[in-house]
């Protein structure tokens, strides 16, 4: 078996006018092969002609359609930014037109018809059912004026999600306060804070950003400031109620179009969980297990605010309210988990703990990380490092590529993401295509005296994705659509999430962590402190996840015409979330979720860390570090991609019904 890897096959040294011919060039060859295949005769309609063509022009493009669309999110040249955004944009279109022919959609409907997709192989017979389907949600069985009825439905549905979205982006509703009112909050957060005077007083103005609704919500020792501030905060966007109305009535009349009782069933179709009442006995089932446990973290969290309203001299009414969580659960864990991040940050060099961090991985899932020399790395900014990933355990074959994007710079993508670029395949030839993926992420960069160092929760943001990354290189499919994480949109986080468990288990963060100076792991006083603070008031947390879930499940299988989204979402929120909403207010109205690719599907977050938290807990508790169960892992869960459904895999690993003892068990402490 070779040693030396293959060049990676996508080049990120190309420049604007690359990207532009590249994207041409993968929108020509796809509209030949989609031709030639929607002009076949019924005698023509053979395997070779559809499956064959289709599969390989998709395999062979896949990665240049990443690379061309990826390049506006890493890429340090503002010319290649620029003709990267156009480059996705004109793809889309391109694709959502294709994804729109009937004369294409009328062959492979006719193919299908009169083969036993059953004798195929299972990966053909997969490919050919969801392209079916995709054609049939796209409305191409309706008759024409149906069809044309549903595509004015969606045009305008677009529209409302678009101007949503815009009015909440461009929110710029402010509330003022003097310093007095803002008690708790110090001198650095107020002095960059816009000021005006109002009767010879000054003003500090607070918008319903993050940076500003966060600190007061979390440090202001003024009960009413919180109040004003989270009143304020709920009440964002009333032109929006209308909007998610009109989208609510839209996706109902679309979904029945097609056949659907709801919008709901409409979306649950191609997720895991796939229908209605799988997803509703999910979350009603956890929200009445949480419920005590619930109203249990509640009273704690009064009984410190009865102390220090005592402290304080001032009046306790025996409430509690949505304005009050955040300020006492920092007190509780202040208090109770004296957590101190800054000196945490010591232990977590950033090189180091990567280094370690792939030294996990490679026990754990059988794999060995090789960096690739600056020198000899084709990368997109200095700062990019590049690894080669081998097999450790079969027949020790080239893995895949992964690159490391790790420090903030203008104009980079500002969050952490995996960017999976090259998707792996069995080429023409019976080869294996090696695949690509990038983590890209905003860590501090290190300074001349000292590395860059990581909080704790940025050590488990780094598992997670390298988690995505983990996905992507061990995959193995013979189509590239089928590969990594193209699984279910409910299940592609809990290979990840069930990954984040390292960073509380005492054994790995022994491992992991080590002094920038010493060398020295931390102490076990501070990971007990560590692993303890993480179920902290869980109960009530993952009420309010839940009560979010099951607003957009109610809202999007309700047929009632006149629904009053505000009264839906304020009695929901008091019923599941144990704590009313602030008076007045209509927080759904900047629920951005529901109107960005989410509704119908929110529950997944929930859903998704449930079963990842039955896989750690059930294989990997006893020894985290086991290669044989990380094995087992590899090859029943990151190994096949979404070659077959998430449920069958989960089964397939768990040998069992999936559960959510676990989860309540280890992540809720019940």
């Amino acid at each position: 078996m070779t040693h030396t890897a293959p060049p990676p096959s996508l080049d990120f040294s190309i420049n604007a006018e690359q990207v532009e011919q590249i994207t041409n060039e993968i929108i020509d060859e796809e509209l030949r092969v989609n031709d030639q295949v929607a002009a076949l005769t019924p005698e023509e309609q053979t395997y070779e002609n559809i499956v064959v063509r289709l599969t390989r022009i998709e395999n062979e493009l896949a990665g240049k359609a990443q690379l061309v669309s990826s390049l506006s999110q890493i890429s340090p040249d503002a010319a290649v930014r620029e003709a990267s955004v156009a480059a996705e944009t004109k793809y889309d279109q391109f694709s959502i037109d294709q994804s729109m022919r009937r004369d294409l959609y009328n062959v492979i409907q006719s193919y299908i018809s009169k083969t036993d997709l059953d004798s195929l192989g299972a990966e053909d017979a997969r490919l050919l059912r969801k392209m079916e389907r995709s054609f049939r949600r796209n409305g191409l069985h309706l008759p024409e004026d149906k069809y044309e009825e549903y595509k004015d439905l969606r045009k305008r549905l677009s529209e409302t999600c678009i101007e949503f979205n815009k009015n909440w982006a461009r929110e710029s509703s402010t509330v003022k306060f003097t310093k007095e009112e803002l008690e708790g909050l110090d001198d650095d957060f107020l002095d960059g804070l816009k000021k005006e005077e109002e009767d010879g007083v000054t003003k500090y103005i607070l918008t319903m950003k993050y940076p500003d609704v966060r600190p007061v919500l979390k440090l202001c020792k003024n009960e009413n400031t919180r109040r004003v501030h989270m009143t304020a905060y709920e009440s964002r966007n009333p032109e929006n109620i209308a909007l998610l109305e009109e989208a609510i009535k839209l996706r109902r009349q679309a979904a029945k179009i097609l056949g659907y009782k709801s919008h709901a069933e409409y979306v649950l179709e191609v997720k895991m969980a796939k229908t209605v009442e799988a997803v509703e006995t999910f979350l009603n089932d956890l929200a009445d297990k949480l419920y005590e446990p619930g109203l249990k973290d509640i009273e704690e969290l009064k009984e410190l605010k009865k102390a220090e309203k005592a402290a304080r001299g001032e009046e306790y009414d025996d409430s509690f309210h949505s304005w009050d969580s955040s300020y006492y659960q920092r007190i509780l864990l202040e208090n109770q988990y004296s957590v101190d991040q800054e000196e945490i940050k010591k232990y977590f060099s950033l090189e180091t703990t990567i280094q370690k961090m792939l030294d996990i991985y490679e026990a754990v899932l059988g794999l060995k990380f090789v960096k690739v020399p600056a020198e000899k790395a084709v990368v997109w900014h200095p700062d990019v490092q590049l690894f080669e990933c081998w097999d450790a355990v079969e027949d020790k074959s080239f893995s895949g590529f992964m690159y490391l994007d790790l420090f903030p710079r203008d104009n980079k993508y500002p969050h952490a993401a995996c960017f999976p670029l090259q998707p792996s395949y069995i080429d023409k030839n019976g080869e294996r295509v090696a695949p690509i993926a990038a983590m890209v992420a905003n860590f501090t960069k290190p300074s001349t005296d000292k590395p860059s160092l990581l909080k704790h929760d940025e050590v488990v943001t780094l598992f997670h994705e390298l988690g995505h990354v983990m996905h992507h290189l061990c995959s193995r499919t013979k189509y590239a659509r089928f590969h990594g994480t193209s699984v279910e949109g409910d299940f592609v986080e809990a290979p990840s999430q069930m990954l984040e468990n390292w960073c509380y288990d005492p054994k790995s963060l022994k491992t992991l962590t080590s002094h920038f100076k010493t060398g020295e792991p931390t102490s076990d006083e501070i990971i007990d402190r560590i692993v303890k603070a993480k179920n902290v008031d869980a109960a009530m947390l993952n009420l309010r996840q839940l009560f979010f879930g099951i607003y957009d499940m109610t809202i999007h299988t309700s047929d009632d015409e006149n629904l009053d989204t505000s009264k839906v979402y304020n009695d929901l929120r008091k019923k599941i979330s144990l704590i009313a909403a602030p008076e007045g207010s209509f927080g759904q109205a900047a629920f951005g979720h529901l109107m960005g690719g989410y509704d119908a599907g929110y529950y997944g977050y929930m859903w998704s860390k449930v079963f990842s938290s039955d896989m750690f807990f059930s294989k990997f508790e006893n020894d985290t570090l086991s290669a044989d169960t990380g094995y087992s892992y590899r090859k029943n869960i990151l190994e096949k991609g979404s070659s077959r459904d998430g449920m069958d895999l989960l089964k397939g690993f768990l040998g069992r019904e999936p559960s959510s003892e676990a989860f309540m068990r280890e992540d809720i402490g019940v």
